[in-house]
């Protein structure tokens, strides 16, 4: 019996000829998954989230359910490593199917919501090349011209002012985010109330209504939130956090670029970070694009030789770390964006490493172990 050629497009029939027969396999989902005694095959009409099941990055596949289904159990937990799981995508308006790899048990399943009766997350590898993802419309790549965006945080290794700085972090949002159109900002109006430094007003003025470009993994504080208020506490405002509260950031109430200053717990005091405000804003905007923004990339611990020989080929962000997490560093270039955490000679560090593409991380493939966390290149 032949098998499925990866990124081969085939009719449903050959599908199943690859396996056995219909009759010799159990039909699930309206026979969106069909279970054979040592394979599953899951034949999925992508498109974009919520309604369709949909790619959420090179390696996370999310199977939606369009009718009151459930997953069959012979593709989640445990049960699910006794066959192989093969995915077979159909792009929008496609009668035929692409093989595009092999999933892993699901162990995460999300319940139903607007637009559909529930999803399951399964990992996939090889991770889906972005091409052919773009093919399936969940993947607007916009500009990918890093040249840019290096030539940006270069010159922070120079002298620079307040405005200098707010123009590194406009280069940076846009390459990740596209264009901040007009109606992104807030109006004066919305901002009232409380008092705000200037880079601070600058931003939502800006782009305030493009909440997940600075709120994700932590939050960026709001003008007026029913969560997530902007503080002033005597001479302080507190701005950002860590997103279940773990740690805050406030700068001065006033200023061109006040200091940001940072504390584990409400009690503790105000210890300035090093940095001013806008260097804050623009860790902020990395530290998003790489956790929750890039498409490709992966996390987990390295060792410090090895990390070291990789921060030789990607400079650090000439911004002085955070201190939360035992210094949080950043580094970028060519593409691809580091940051990294508890670096010691001993213990190495744990890094995320983030790209819009697969292109700019193929040199990883020697660095990254099948112990990592997360693997998308």
């Amino acid at each position: 019996m032949t098998e499925p050629q990866l990124y081969q497009s085939y009719a449903r029939e050959k599908i199943v000829s690859f396996f056995g027969s219909l009759d010799e396999a159990q039909s699930f989902c309206n026979s969106q998954w069909l279970i054979f005694p040592k394979t599953a095959i899951c034949l999925a009409n992508v498109g974009k989230w919520p309604e369709t099941s949909f790619f959420d990055n090179g390696s996370h596949f999310y199977w939606v359910a369009d009718q009151p289904y459930y997953v069959p159990a012979q593709v989640v937990g445990p049960k699910g490593k006794e066959r192989a799981i093969h995915l077979f995508a159909s792009p929008p308006e496609s009668q035929e199917f692409l093989y595009v790899g092999e999933l892993e048990p699901s162990y995460m399943s999300v319940a139903p919501g607007s637009g559909n009766y529930g999803m399951a997350m399964f990992a996939l590898r090889p991770a889906l090349p972005s091409a052919l993802w773009v093919r399936f419309g969940g993947l607007p790549l916009g500009d990918l011209d890093f040249a840019v965006v290096d030539r940006a945080l270069d010159s922070l290794q120079r002298a620079t002012n307040v405005d200098d700085r707010l123009g590194v972090l406009q280069q940076l949002v846009e390459f990740w985010h596209g264009p901040i159109n007009p109606e992104d900002g807030m109006s004066d109006t919305e901002m009232a109330g409380v008092p705000l430094p200037t880079p601070l007003r600058w931003w939502y003025r800006w782009a305030g209504k493009r909440t997940e470009i600075m709120s994700g993994q932590n939050i960026l504080y709001r003008p007026v939130d029913k969560y997530w208020q902007l503080t002033v506490e005597g001479s302080h405002l507190r701005f950002y956090c860590e997103n279940q509260g773990c740690y805050f950031w406030s700068t001065l109430t006033h200023g061109d670029d006040p200091p940001v200053f940072g504390r584990y717990q409400s009690t503790d005091p105000w210890v300035e970070e090093g940095v001013t405000l806008s260097e804050h804003l623009i860790l902020a905007c990395l530290f998003e694009a790489v956790i929750c923004h890039a498409k490709y990339g992966a996390a987990g611990a390295m060792e410090e030789e090895k990390f070291s020989e990789i921060a030789r080929r990607i400079p650090p962000v000439a911004i002085v770390p955070w201190r939360w997490m035992d210094g949080t560093g950043f580094f970028a270039g060519q593409g691809f964006f580091i940051h990294a955490t508890g670096r010691n000679e001993r213990k190495g560090a744990y890094v995320w490493i983030g790209a819009k593409t697969e292109h700019p991380l193929q040199f990883l493939r020697s660095y990254v172990g099948n112990d990592w966390d997360y693997v998308a290149i």
